[in-house]
């Protein structure tokens, strides 16, 4: 469900979602003809301000999981188990709804294209693109055969609709918009921050790609199955080592007066591509200049081997460094991952090859 930076708890049910169809001209042109990845499309549809950012390819994740376009209940179960299973869904607000959403509304995470969900001081938003094997005229007939009702641009759920779909779905799609400009759909948190987030959608407004550190990310992570960026200060957070245990800390201190110097990055981040059976995880951060970079991709890749500080074992035994480059003000460390032994999408736990000075 959506959520507002810093806020564990669930927001009140206030969410604007704007379905958009390019239903022709230059804009159908335009989207269709989009040649950048997934990943880079995704995170042009975020407000600037956005310092979360998580991103499934549900398209590409359907293709690994060999489901096609996952038209029947058989392939919409095996999507929502399989890729919870690989975590693939972890950074997705529609995986854990597959099959209600297919049911009540016509279509789900088994018809998007791709899903971005964004957190910034302003409120949560989610963007996803459909495939073009929605109707939306269908999916206004199910809107009133739901309870939702009408006014102007906005679909309301009402009480009856709410008890008809559930808390969870009511929550997360209690009001909803169709605009037939764009093959998006976009919810947000907060009803005051749906201008902001469309603005953005439309080109209007600068988006989190325009922030060159984002960018740089951006180019490392593509391809990637599924993705996770956060500013400095939650990339910190949620990398921390030893918090809460002085003994790790002084590990963790030990280790890194033996690599050398962490520096913060501006923005880090990570992405999981899906192999069979092992898969591909990439852990990135920019930095202020390329000369940072390289220097912290020297300290980080010394980090990434031996025992597992915060953690139980070893690094090796689930995370095997394969690569380590760096480009402009990015370093990047690839590993190769054994998804029984970890999993790391969902962006929190001790990381001290990832992590911040203390």
């Amino acid at each position: 469900m959506l959520r507002s930076l810093g806020v564990r708890a669930v927001l009140a049910p206030v969410v604007v979602i704007a379905v958009a169809l390019a239903a022709g001209g230059w804009v159908a042109d335009r989207v269709a003809a989009d040649p950048r990845p997934p990943l880079a499309s995704a995170l042009d549809a975020l407000p600037t301000g956005t310092v979360v950012a998580g991103f499934t390819d549900w398209s590409a994740i359907r293709a690994g999981l060999g489901l096609g376009d996952a038209s029947t209940a058989r392939a919409r179960a095996a999507l929502s188990d399989d890729a919870s299973l690989r975590d693939l869904t972890t950074r997705s607000v529609l995986g854990a709804s597959i099959d209600e959403m297919h049911s009540l509304y016509g279509w789900s995470a088994a018809d998007v294209e791709w899903e971005s969900y964004g957190q910034a001081a302003g409120g949560a938003a989610l963007v996803a693109r459909l495939t073009g094997s929605v109707s939306f005229d269908d999916v206004q007939k199910r809107l009133r055969s739901i309870g939702y009702a009408r006014s102007g641009e906005t679909w309301v759920l009402g009480d009856e609709g709410r008890r008809t779909v559930g808390q969870g779905l009511a929550a997360a799609l209690g009001t909803l918009a169709v605009l037939p400009d764009e093959q998006l759909v976009v919810a947000v948190s907060e009803e005051a921050y749906a201008p902001t987030v469309l603005a953005t959608v439309r080109h209007e407004r600068a988006s989190l790609l325009s922030r060159r550190p984002v960018a740089e990310l951006a180019t490392a992570l593509a391809g990637s199955d599924t993705a996770l960026l956060q500013a400095r200060q939650e990339g910190c957070r949620s990398t921390a080592v030893g918090d809460s245990d002085p003994d790790v800390a002084a590990q963790a201190a030990a280790a890194v007066a033996r690599a050398g110097r962490l520096a913060a990055p501006v923005f880090s981040g990570r992405g999981l591509v899906d192999g069979s059976p092992r898969q591909d995880i990439r852990f990135v951060a920019a930095f202020d200049s390329p000369a940072e970079a390289a220097e912290q991709l020297r300290v980080r890749r010394a980090l990434a081997f031996g025992p597992f500080i915060g953690q139980s074992g070893r690094i090796e035994d689930s995370l095997d460094l394969v690569g380590a480059t760096s480009s402009g003000g990015t370093a990047t460390l690839r590993f190769d991952l054994d998804p029984d032994r970890g999993a790391y999408m969902a962006g929190e736990g001790p990381l001290l090859f990832a992590s911040c000075p203390r």
